[in-house]
């Protein structure tokens, strides 16, 4: 039995790493000498483990068992004894996994089996069995059942050259289409010019013999080493989105921006409904449109209503909001489905098409003031509109109290007088999401420090500093907008919680809905409702008999919902506050942010896994919908396996984990390196 062999490219017995490298060495470049231990070794010392088929409690401590088993077992006679004649020469080694799979494009383990470097020679042979035992992690085994593989298929073997140290080391890839262009990743220390130019010189040639490739490399000085190479799976060219063919045929795209401030989410059927519905009826400054379920906006050159005045604007929202009290008190717990569309719709362009401009023009006007007779002022002007009572200040103070609760009953009287006043809310502006009534679990997890009540603001101090500063004549004018100013703040937040209060009562119209098509059988559940077209819901509620296949129906709408949440559209560049660039492995995904710690469990499927850092042996037991990391570049492990897995990856992405927070809605725009918070 042969336990040892030298580096030839033919060899199958050498396994990934260790062909690579003679395949280096007979295209002219220069590599260490090594020499490779067999396949032989692991079946000598490992023939009677037994590898779980699958991947569960029971298998994580078998596989713990097996790997004592493996690290325990006595090498075969005479092998330590030739070991160490190759080992004569001293220095330190360098013990590296080359095993079957990492010589296989789609399916190279990068990262996921244990290589060890500057290796004193009396401490190799534990090297060789920590290599080994590298095959029979969790992970080595989760990823090759992934790939349908068998975990540690032959040939399990060993590759040992000297050490190789130098100024520099790092990575390079390259494809047929960028022969001139290699991608050139420089880990530590600085690559000289010299180098670099031996570097992309080795690169051309070596994709013109093997293809897309990628390489690991050391320089010493201006001398180019190379340690291995293998298949390299760029990432794919960004796909159309299909949410563009909504649009009419011959219409441009241009106007239309994607709402990914206020409704990152792709909506259900019926409230892609509500919205075509309130652009054929309304007019409120703006065109909406539902594009591949996504939410997008244009400018409308429609004739709309006519804004009311600036200082009018307080008493018409005062007299809105009695009226919207009444007519949802006529409506009752259980509207008519007409009803509660009749008082949306009549709510909308009152709300966005005549009192929202005489807001936003309050606040221009005192913008322009400043920006005309007192500059210096243009700083403070976010104080000078906070502090204002509003519903938006009465919500902090209500969570506050609740979160300040420190025994259940106090908890319970804090949640109920919260919910008295904002219990038609929703975290998502879409009328299938249930209500802070229906779900008061939403409170339990939101976090304290977001109902933090603000501090006491010194507007008044602030206004009068500014005020110092005017001609006599204009103090009064200053003291005019500023007034109207801080009433459109009030009010700006205001009408979120009247449209919430309305939109509720559209929930509890479509729910009464499902409810009675639950009852005769027509829907699997009451839920459904909301994943029918709106048009149907609405003959359905005048009394047609639903259609034989109407469960079916709302199977598809929920069906395209949530391909409509794996596709969702590019990203927009955003401010730095919202937004983080790294270097992505191509797609898109968006979902909530899953932080990863040490030790935590897999984020749940669907969820963007946030993480400083990953260690190649986790990535296979992970199910995520993307993956962010703060580290790592586009030829190191995370990169190479979320290309292999065709998830969505932006690594190198400095300061995620600083700017996002656990549940925050992410869009990981891979094809572009971008990583974007919405709403």
């Amino acid at each position: 039995m042969s336990f040892f062999a030298d580096l030839h490219d033919t060899d199958a017995r050498l396994g990934g790493k260790a062909r690579s490298l003679a395949r280096l060495s007979a295209a002219g470049l220069r590599t260490p000498v090594g020499f490779v231990i067999t396949d032989e070794l692991f079946r000598a010392i490992g023939h009677s483990l037994a590898l779980p088929e699958r991947i569960d409690d029971g298998a994580l401590a078998a596989l713990d068992r097996v790997r004592a088993d493996l690290m325990a077992a006595a090498f075969p006679s005479g092998f330590s004894q030739e070991l160490a004649g190759r080992l004569a020469l001293g220095g330190l080694w360098s013990v590296r996994s080359s095993f079957a799979s990492e010589d296989i494009a789609g399916s190279l383990g990068a990262g996921v089996y244990e290589s060890r470097v500057a290796v004193r020679p009396d401490e190799v042979e534990t090297a060789i069995r920590q290599v080994l035992a590298s095959a029979l992690s969790a992970g080595a085994v989760a990823y090759a059942l992934a790939h349908g593989l068998r975990p540690a298929a032959a040939p399990l073997a060993v590759l040992l050259h000297p050490f190789v140290g130098g100024e520099a080391e790092g990575g390079a890839a390259c494809v047929a289409e960028c022969r001139d262009d290699p991608i050139i990743q420089v880990r530590a220390g600085t690559l000289s010019g010299v180098a670099a130019t031996q570097l992309r010189g080795a690169m051309r040639s070596l994709v013109q013999r093997h293809g897309a490739v990628e390489v690991e490399w050391v320089a010493q000085g201006e001398t180019v080493v190379f340690l291995q190479m293998r298949p390299f799976a760029p990432p794919p060219a960004p796909a159309p989105w299909r949410g563009w063919d909504d649009l009419e045929l011959g219409e441009s795209r241009d106007p239309w921006k994607w709402d990914q401030a206020h409704n990152p989410l792709p909506l259900s059927p019926v409230h892609a409904g509500l919205i075509a519905l309130v652009d054929q009826r309304c007019r409120i400054g703006i065109r909406q449109r539902v594009l591949g379920q996504y939410l997008f906006y244009a400018p409308d050159t429609r004739p709309g209503p006519a804004p009311v005045a600036v200082e009018e604007a307080p008493a018409r929202f005062a007299d809105l909001r009695a009226e919207v009290g009444s007519r949802l008190a006529a409506l009752g717990d259980e509207p008519a489905l007409e009803g509660a569309l009749d008082l949306l719709l009549a709510i909308e362009e009152p709300i966005f098409g005549i009192i929202q401009p005489a807001l936003r023009l309050a606040r221009a006007n005192l913008q322009e003031f400043v920006r005309r007779e007192a500059p210096s002022a243009a700083p403070a002007l976010r104080q000078l509109l906070g502090g204002v009572a509003s519903m938006a200040s009465e919500r902090r103070r209500r969570a506050a109290e609740l979160w300040a609760a420190r025994d259940v009953q106090a908890r319970a009287r804090a949640r109920d007088r919260y919910l008295d006043l904002f219990g038609d809310e929703t975290p998502v502006w879409d009328v299938a999401v249930p209500t802070c009534h229906e779900a008061p679990e939403i409170l339990n997890n939101a976090e304290t420090s977001g109902f933090n009540v603000p501090p006491a603001e010194t507007h008044e101090q602030t206004g009068e500093q500014v005020e110092k500063q005017l001609a006599p004549e204009q103090q009064e004018e200053w003291r005019r907008l500023l007034q109207l100013a801080r009433q459109a703040a009030g009010l700006a937040e205001d009408d979120d919680w009247l449209y919430a209060r309305v939109q509720a009562a559209l929930r509890r119209a479509l729910l009464s809905l499902g409810r009675r098509l639950h009852r005769i059988g027509a829907l699997s559940e009451v839920g459904a409702v909301f994943f029918l077209p709106l048009p149907l819901a609405r003959l359905l509620a005048a009394g047609t008999a639903p259609p034989a296949d109407l469960a079916m129906r709302a199977a598809a709408g929920r069906a395209g919902w949530e391909a409509a949440c794996r596709e969702p559209p590019p990203a927009r560049e955003a401010p730095d506050t919202v937004s983080v660039k790294g270097v992505g492995t191509g797609g898109r995904a968006l979902g909530r942010v899953a932080l990863h710690r040490p030790g935590s469990p897999c984020p749940a499927p669907g969820q963007i896994l946030l993480a400083a850092t990953l260690l190649p042996s986790e990535l296979p037991l992970l199910v995520a919908a993307a993956l962010v990391t703060e580290t790592g570049g586009p030829l190191d492990h995370v990169a190479s396996q979320a290309r292999e897995r065709h998830l969505p990856a932006v690594v190198g992405a400095a300061g995620a984990c600083r700017l996002f927070r656990d549940g925050d809605v992410v869009l990981v725009d891979a094809d572009r390196g971008l990583v974007v918070r919405l709403g």
